[in-house]
């Protein structure tokens, strides 16, 4: 069995085992669940189902009975509640917090997705839309988030060659009828965003975003790596971080905002810091969660 593409195979070989694969019952998931077992993988098939549509208990039991076909134990999720505005962002959480919780009962972090070139896209473009500055940077290929190592080995691989390729090995999958629904911000950027850009600047447009993203997430990974050490400090050092280019400056700070447990940093939060290298007054700005930055002989620190 070959995987979507060649430069896939290795990559898929080369994941760890055991492994949790969260499966959606979608097209991309149910060909990267294939591809594994294909690679001589036996995950644990992991789905959550959110209770938003009447046909969602029947799509979780369809990936049930995939992962008894494949003789794969399968674990399911649930939302606890349908109420509230389905916001893409309550679903994910939850999503994730079932994820994490699995892989903690099971010890088992490593936790394969099928994430592919265009979600990659997708996103990249709804982090610039958000004004996501330092974090417009799309997915990474390998995350740690709450115990979990996330693996997004199909980044590179666009949905067309997905597609091909469960069309080759004659799969069936789940069709998700609210990915027509322009009401989610996601489905609007992949439904009438980028046809719109296709059309005023050509069909690569897609394959220059995902550039975009790929450029960004290197030298993000760069930045970060140059800042780390002035970061993972308890204090700035006004004169040090003066001296540096304001592209580290305003890294190095965000960064070392996020490891002095500050939440909710925006662009003004990080200049207003950034303001305390140059003046003495005032000494003191106001950050998230009634917290502040203070200046005080030479040095910047959290309050």
């Amino acid at each position: 069995m070959s995987a979507p593409v060649p430069a896939c195979e290795s990559t898929l070989a080369t994941l760890p085992q055991p492994l949790l694969a969260g499966i959606s019952g979608g097209v991309d998931s149910v060909a990267l669940l294939h591809a594994l077992v294909g690679t001589g993988h036996r995950p644990i098939v992991l789905h959550f189902d959110h209770g938003w549509r009447a046909e969602s208990a029947d799509d979780a039991a369809w990936v049930r009975d995939l992962a008894g076909q494949l003789g794969l134990r399968f674990v399911g999720g649930r939302m606890n509640s349908t109420a509230g505005s389905h916001r893409e962002a309550d679903a994910r959480a939850a999503r994730y917090a079932f994820f994490a919780r699995t892989a903690r009962k099971l010890d088992l972090p490593d936790l394969v997705l099928a994430h592919h070139a265009d979600d990659q896209v997708e996103t990249f473009l709804l982090q610039l839309l958000r004004g996501g500055g330092a974090a417009a940077r799309g997915m990474d290929a390998l995350t740690r988030r709450d115990g979990l190592v996330l693996h997004r080995p199909w980044l590179g691989v666009w949905k067309k060659e997905i597609a091909a390729y469960a069309r080759q090995h004659r799969l069936t999958w789940r069709e998700d009828a609210t990915n027509a629904d322009t009401r989610h911000r996601r489905n609007l950027v992949r439904r009438r965003l980028l046809p719109y850009l296709q059309k005023l600047a050509g069909k690569q447009v897609a394959q220059n975003l995902w550039r975009a993203a790929e450029i960004q997430r290197a030298e993000s990974e760069w930045l970060d790596a140059l800042c780390a050490e002035e970061a993972g400090r308890p204090d700035l050092l006004v004169k040090t971080l003066r001296a540096a280019p304001l592209a580290q400056q305003r890294r190095t700070i965000l960064r070392w905002l996020q490891h002095r447990g500050v939440t909710d940093i925006s662009f003004a939060d990080v200049e207003a810091v950034r303001g305390l290298l140059e003046h003495t007054i005032p000494a003191k700005v106001n950050l998230s969660a009634g917290r502040f930055a203070r200046r005080r002989a030479g040095k910047i620190f959290v309050e």
